[in-house]
């Protein structure tokens, strides 16, 4: 688990959102969007790997979701 709360919550938004909408975003399209390995996209969103880096990328793909999605 993330130390915010909020990382927490996002990461489980954007769980949930991905089980929903496998024809728009996957994971794998994630990570290649944003430069990282689907194995890091996975553990993050799993809260499996809590470190700074996994941290602001579940902030960024949050972020991205909403810009481009509205979730």
């Amino acid at each position: 688990m993330f130390i915010h709360m909020e990382t927490n919550n996002k990461a489980e938004t954007i769980k949930s959102w991905l089980a929903n909408h496998r024809d728009l975003e996957t994971q794998g399209s994630l990570a290649k969007h944003f430069g990282r390995s689907t194995t890091f996209v996975n553990l993050s969103l799993n809260k499996r790997m809590t470190t700074k880096g996994a941290e602001s990328l579940v902030t960024e793909i949050y972020e991205y979701l909403h810009e481009k999605y509205g979730i």
